[in-house]
């Protein structure tokens, strides 16, 4: 739920009377009861409005261990706090409060929100998070060789075969012997990698890497930038996350390790780290800040030895001896260690990073072969390609337009919970989606249509099934959608004390001036004592104009469910 939503909310937990604080606290939470032997019950009638027992249950299973008053623990005084509820909720529907503009924007803002979440593999989801927490927690240390396949004509078996037949002796030499005898070309890399961990990596590089026992060789595989295989040489418990500030000279400065060893001397002298940093650290951006770099874990620093040395201090204020890397020499002092944090403290970094990575790809696959498969549909067995001869360059500037008026394009292209979908549905969708196309490749742009429309129209399907089969789903709707009809008329009829009743206040201080000193001491509590009065004159007046009827066999059921 959302920080503004969940603020609104408590606007209304705050503004809300004692008498009503059981009944509205219920919309805050969205777990959900049922009763088995109460299912589908009616409980009680207002009028036309039938509320069941699986209903009541739920919201007094729910708020039973919330509510201060005891004597609301009450399953009866609690019933008749929910009638009362249920009345002003059908006087909101009666005065029209639910076609009102700003109430169906805001609860259509809401139900958008909401549905993301359901829009989704959340199985595949959840286990992509707790996937990527234990790879956070545990580093491989990995060397690969790459062969870069730029050349789409290339054999791509060809390179598979020879990285196949490297898999031994990369298993067997030396990093940079294997390099010497193997490495023939600009298109054929051999690195050490160091130590990652999750993300740090494109995700189809982390899973072999992460999938590999140690001290083993993968299979060929490929990526974006080309064919691999991998060696596993070591898995330990993540590092953290460390800060750290440096001193470098550049390598090719003239005596680069003497200055740098001069430096430390002067620091280990009694000179400052910062003030050193600052007048003789040839790495600019940081020396301004006295040598501070970001943060960083291992993988994402691009110099394995300076990883190391950083991370082999082991208390905050120790300095490393010089250390050399490709970029020059440098000192390094330790000014903060952080274990990994737990799993509820990183899930939502961890799935905020999903969603914007490859994994989130693997998550909509899996939502799509869903709803396929709910749907017993596929889109390769769809006839679509009428459409190519029907496309030209026009659809590139966002001006293609059809006749599609006639009788010639009535075809069905699927069916959808008996609904047909036709030719002419799929040519219409087109005019108002042809947006952003940059391919000149008329089949290619046919086929990406048709794939948006196709799953486009799952998706909306799939929507208005939920609210009839995900029971979860909709009591959140529906405990959202009556909690902002419930604060709108209990701010019309109860809250709204302004200048405009300022005659009214001062009649209910006269009849009632024993309980209060004066006005303007008690004016806060006036108003609260005056909007109860209010309320129980409102709810008194409800009672009296509408029918309740409560069902005996369902509350000989409530009895025997809670005595």
């Amino acid at each position: 739920m959302e920080l503004r939503l969940q603020k609104r909310l408590q606007i209304i937990q705050d503004k809300i009377s004692t008498i009503m604080k059981t009944i509205l606290v219920f919309l805050l939470f969205t777990s959900i009861f049922y009763s088995q032997n109460g299912r589908d019950l009616v409980l009680f009638k207002i009028n036309d409005s039938e509320t069941t027992l699986e209903e009541f249950n739920r919201v007094y299973n729910k708020n039973i261990d919330l509510v201060e008053d005891r004597n609301e623990n009450d399953y009866m005084n609690y019933l008749e706090l929910f009638i009362n509820y249920k009345l002003k909720l059908a006087e909101a529907y009666d005065l029209g409060y639910d076609k009102n503009e700003d109430y169906l924007k805001e609860y259509q803002k809401y139900k958008n929100q909401l549905l993301k979440g359901y829009l989704t593999d959340s199985e595949s989801q959840q286990r992509l998070v707790e996937e990527a927490y234990e790879r956070t927690k545990n580093e491989v240390q990995v060397s690969h060789v790459l062969i870069r396949n730029n050349d789409q004509n290339s054999d791509s078996t060809e390179i598979y075969n020879r990285l196949s037949d490297l898999r031994l002796p990369f298993l067997q030499k030396n990093i940079e012997i294997f390099n010497k005898e193997y490495n023939s070309d600009k298109q054929f890399i051999v690195e050490d990698l160091g130590y990652f961990s999750a993300f740090k990596m494109i995700y189809e590089f982390e899973n072999v890497a992460y999938n590999t026992k140690v001290g083993n060789v993968s299979l060929p595989f490929k990526t974006k930038f080309g064919y691999h295989i991998l060696k596993v040489t070591d898995k330990r418990e993540s590092l953290g996350e460390i800060s750290v500030a440096h001193i470098m000279i550049y390598k090719n400065t003239a005596n680069a390790k003497e200055k740098i060893s001069k430096i430390l001397d002067s620091i280990n002298n009694g000179q400052s780290f910062e003030s050193m940093a600052k007048l003789y650290s040839q790495d600019k951006r940081s020396a301004a800040r006295g040598g501070v770099l970001n943060k960083f874990s291992a993988g994402q620093i691009n110099s394995i030895p300076f990883e190391n040395a950083a991370f082999s201090l082991n208390n905050i204020g120790d300095i490393s001896s010089p250390i050399e890397t490709k970029f020059g020499w440098h000192i390094i002092k330790l000014l903060s260690k952080n274990q990994i944090k737990s799993f509820e403290e990183l899930k939502p970094s961890i799935l905020s990073k999903i969603r914007r990575g490859a994994r989130n790809e693997y998550i909509s696959n899996s939502f799509n072969q869903f709803l396929d498969e709910k749907y017993n549909l596929s889109m390769e067995n769809i006839d679509y390609k009428f459409i190519i001869p029907l496309l030209n360059d026009s659809i590139t500037k966002n001006n293609w337009k059809i006749n599609y008026d006639n009788q010639k394009f009535q075809q069905q292209l699927f069916s959808i919970n008996q609904k047909a979908i036709s030719q002419k549905d799929f040519l219409m969708y087109i005019e108002k989606n042809q947006n952003f196309i940059s391919s000149k490749d008329l089949k290619q742009i046919a086929d990406n249509l048709f794939s948006r429309f196709y799953r486009d129209i799952l998706i909306e399907e799939y929507k208005k099934d939920l609210e009839v089969e995900n029971s979860e789903y909709n009591n959140i709707l529906t405990e959202y959608r009556e909690g902002l009809l419930m604060f709108n008329i209990m701010q019309e009829k109860v809250w709204s004390i302004d200048e405009k009743d300022s005659i009214a206040l001062k009649e209910y201080y006269s009849k009632n001036i024993n309980k209060y000193d004066s006005f303007e001491n008690n004016k806060g509590k006036i108003i609260a004592d005056y909007q109860k009065e209010v309320e129980n004159n409102w709810i008194n007046h409800l009672r009296e104009t509408n029918t309740i009827v409560i069902n005996p066999k369902a509350l000989r059921r409530l009895k025997k469910i809670y005595k």
